[in-house]
């Protein structure tokens, strides 16, 4: 029995040996390998998806099996674990950091205990340059312009009226950098407390923050509610939603996502009001940007998730 125990620790110990110097030996980095898995997993999901659209669109095949493809898509597309590109629910009553809100138009400030506002009333008035422009010339001064062009100009009037520029701002806006994957989620509490409000928001591209998507809200107005593919100078409505009032100072939850299928939905208060397929942008988002063109609204909180 001992001489059978000493050969058993004497082979777990030439075991252990060998699997040090096996273990030592060579090394490569897992995490790339895992790195490289999950990329060729993700490239071949997407281009399963598109084949599996352009299919659909074309009646290429039964839809049943479509269906299927789909589903085996999607359950294997949600491993990917999503990572926050962008988190706020204001509470630390500041939006220029952490992360940073930058305003281009309009007024945006922090209500306490409610969120991110902004209000627009959506009137307008005469500029001071159009007021200046369009106000009569009396005889007197026509007069004094006449005699001050015989006299060489020694002849002075008398001094204009000085006129307040009583424009207002007609759009409200403000954005973030961020980086957002082109797939993605928003979710974001919000509160609309005027009737007839108008309100934009989603992802942009470039620098210029005109090329994207974006969710126009306009309340008291069929459609409700449109998905909009902006370019630098031009715009196409993807789906619409007609009916849809938030105008009762309550907060409402509205979940946004886009799959590596391009496959859009949008959920309010968990009712699917959008779902609609759309490739138009293969690349990914700079940026997120609000827009407030008419109404009061608050942003209680907002996160975008990346999913790949």
């Amino acid at each position: 029995m001992k001489k059978l125990l000493l050969g058993m620790a004497l082979c777990l110990i030439s075991f252990q040996l060998h699997a040090s110097e096996a273990r030592y030996s060579s090394w490569s980095d897992p995490n790339k390998e895992v790195s490289q898995n999950t990329d060729a997993l993700k490239n071949m999901i997407r281009e399963l998806n598109d084949l599996v659209n352009e299919a659909e669109q074309a009646r290429a095949a039964d839809p049943r099996f479509l269906q299927d493809l789909k589903n085996l898509t999607n359950r294997y597309g949600q491993t990917t674990v999503p990572r926050v590109a962008l988190q706020d629910d204001f509470a630390d009553g500041n939006f220029t950091e952490n992360p940073v809100w930058q305003v281009v138009s309009g007024k945006y400030w922090i209500e306490k205990g409610y969120g991110l506002r902004s209000f627009v009333d959506g009137s307008s008035t005469t500029s001071n340059a159009e007021s200046s422009s369009a106000r009569k010339v009396s005889k007197e001064e026509l007069l004094i312009g006449v005699l001050g062009a015989v006299l060489g100009g020694k002849t002075q009037s008398q001094p204009q009226e000085q006129t307040q520029d009583t424009s207002v701002v007609s759009v409200a806006e403000i954005y973030t950098d961020q980086a957002i994957s082109n797939s993605f989620e928003i979710d974001m509490d919000m509160s609309s407390w005027v009737a007839a409000g108008h309100l934009e928001f989603g992802p942009y591209q470039g620098t210029n923050r005109q090329t994207g998507y974006r969710l126009v809200y306009q309340g008291g107005q069929s459609p409700a509610l449109q998905l909009v593919r902006h370019y630098s100078n031009s715009a196409a409505v993807v789906a619409r939603y007609d009916t849809l009032k938030l105008e009762d100072q309550k907060n409402h939850k509205l979940v946004w996502k886009r799959g590596s299928g391009g496959r859009i939905t949008v959920r309010v208060d968990d009712t699917v009001v959008i779902d609609v397929n759309d490739h138009s942008f293969k690349d990914d988002f700079t940026g997120f940007i609000l827009t407030n063109k008419k109404g009061d609204f608050t942003v209680k909180s907002i996160s975008i998730l990346n999913a790949q």
